[in-house]
């Protein structure tokens, strides 16, 4: 691996190859289309953070923002690229400590080819003060290049861990050896230490290996309980397994650490073995869970110190690749595993049950980014509910009828081993997509999602904005919702992501494949979203970029 310059070095023009983050079957989900953007580090300030080179890139604030923005936060400022695929988290012993990431578009210059090579990675968003200014922080990922699939999550004493998908190429690269690494702050956001590999890739995916293991949708959380557990650190994903450019499997992993990130246990499959997953096993016993894509596994942790796992799986029916969702739990720390339990059966989020891009992904009627049906899990501390079970995920309810997907909410009061019936969070004629669900000290559940109950500006088929909706009691029968964003996203005049002469528009294809939510120990309730409200014009031709964008619901 050749070395890579500092932050000070300035680049006026640019044309690179771009690569979407790596979610569902990653052979499908590498992209290599030409994308192009200015970039200007006046003062040093606004650099690439190249491996092993971190810090403070800029400073946003309310002050300094656009005014389309007023009542939003703009996050990021350290380029005119996209930014998109958004996580947020609130340090729990300080309210006023809010940190989100994303992904960042950036450039390396090799000092000996002088080539500029794109790298896709990750930054955070600082703030100290409650919101009003953050900062943007290029943390050192070490050697790695290419990075995606960000989340955050502090534990009881405000220690702050953050796992990502990595790679060591560059956007134009074989993508191998794709991992899942983790870095720690210490103190809120500012500063990182280098990153841990816990789960090493093999293999380039680009070129079809005849041998090749990509990791891919990692989520972290941890033990912030009572039990003799508290301070374990747990980071889930999906293990693909490529053979002969076939993907065979993709089983759920998970790895822990018990000192604060130093060093972690070997990985472990935990999706497990059932009825449930009979039919469709290519690699070991025909009942074996371990086709289940990116996964989109959520883990929490219980106060007890219970520790769950919620996951996408497509083994339950034919071709059609509908997802169940399943869950699978340990009580030990994660050494054993219990056999995984259904949450949802088969939900529509097939072949069939929605339009779809250019590419074969699912999308939305007039928008081409990809969808995916995804949620996450989340769980009540409260007294009036503890240990109460929330699932969400985005279905289009009749495929046939309506080719809309709503935001759907299901819930356990037994450990997860009944659920209720799926409750719409609100009835609507416009798509709602990406949601997040997390739990206040009210016992209420809260959850965000993009929303399509936005005008779209004349001629234009793709908008959207972000909408919070509450619960009105523990048991999530009934919600009320309200619109956080302050100005409408348009995806169908984007500057990025368009290949405009395959679509013939230009509709976004990507925008990221989650958003987030997360609540402070006050009771704050923050959102973080991609944004593409703002418009920029690079080599003469004008599109709405994507920023990532943050509100108190």
């Amino acid at each position: 691996m050749r070395r890579v310059l500092a932050s000070a070095i300035v680049i006026g023009l640019l044309i690179i190859g771009a690569t979407t983050a790596l979610a569902g079957s990653a052979k499908e989900r590498l992209d290599n289309d030409l994308i192009s953007f200015t970039e200007s580090a006046a003062g040093g300030t606004n650099g690439p953070g190249g491996g092993g080179i971190s810090g403070v890139a800029c400073t946003s604030s309310a002050t300094t923002q656009p005014t389309s923005f007023a009542g939003n936060a703009l996050l990021d400022c350290d380029s005119v690229g996209p930014h998109n695929e958004t996580t947020i988290a609130v340090n729990p012993t300080n309210a006023a400590n809010i940190v989100a990431a994303s992904h960042t578009y950036l450039y390396n210059l090799d000092k000996q080819s002088a080539i500029a090579l794109l790298r896709i990675f990750t930054e955070a968003y600082v703030s100290k003060d409650g919101g009003q200014s953050w900062t943007n922080v290029h943390p050192p990922h070490g050697s790695y290049r290419f990075l995606t699939d960000p989340a955050l999550a502090f534990d009881g004493d405000g220690h702050l861990y953050w796992s990502n998908v990595a790679s060591h190429d560059s956007v134009a690269g074989a993508f191998s050896d794709v991992s899942v690494i983790v870095e720690r702050s210490d103190d809120g956001g500012i500063t990182w230490n280098d990153p841990v590999t816990v789960a090493k890739g093999n293999g380039t995916i680009s070129n079809g290996g005849s041998n090749v293991l990509f990791n891919d949708k990692d989520w972290i959380a941890v033990d912030r309980g009572t039990s003799r557990y508290r301070g374990s650190v747990y980071v889930t994903w999906a293990r693909q397994q490529y053979r002969k450019d076939v993907q065979t499997e993709s089983p759920i992993f998970f790895v822990r650490s018990r000192d604060g990130g130093a060093t972690w246990t070997s990985g472990a499959e935990i999706s497990g073995s059932s009825r449930l997953c009979s039919g469709q096993g290519v690699a070991g016993p025909t009942t074996r869970c371990d086709q289940n894509d990116a996964g989109f596994s959520s883990p929490i942790v219980a106060p007890d110190g219970t520790i769950y796992v919620a996951f996408l799986n497509h083994q339950a029916q034919g071709t059609s690749l509908r997802d169940q969702v399943l869950l699978v739990r340990s009580r030990d720390g994660g050494d054993t595993w219990s056999d995984p339990q259904p949450i949802l059966g088969l939900i529509h989020d097939g072949a069939g049950d929605y339009p779809t891009n250019w590419r074969g992904d699912a999308t939305l009627t007039g928008c081409q980014f990809r969808i995916f049906a995804a949620g996450n899990l989340a769980m009540s501390t409260a007294t009036a509910n503890a240990g109460q079970l929330y699932y969400v995920y985005a279905e289009n309810l009749d495929p046939a009828a309506t080719a809309r997907t709503n935001i759907m909410v299901t819930t356990s009061v037994d450990g997860g081993a009944t659920w209720s019936t799926p409750a719409l969070v609100k009835s609507s004629r416009s798509d709602q997509i990406f949601p997040w669900a997390a739990v206040g000290a009210d016992g209420k559940v809260r959850i965000g999602y993009v929303d399509r109950a936005r005008t779209a500006p004349a001629g234009q088929s793709c908008a959207y904005g972000y909408t919070l909706a509450t619960a009105n009691d523990p048991g999530a029968s009934s919600f009320a919702t309200k619109r956080v964003d302050t100005g409408t996203s348009v995806a169908s005049e984007a500057r990025w992501f368009t290949n405009f002469p395959v679509t013939g528009n230009f509709n976004t294809r990507f925008i990221g494949d989650y958003t987030n939510i997360a609540i402070g120990p006050d009771g704050s309730v923050w959102t973080s979203w991609t944004d593409m409200r703002d418009t920029v014009d690079v080599f003469g031709r004008a599109g709405h970029t994507e920023h990532a964008a943050a509100a108190r619901g």
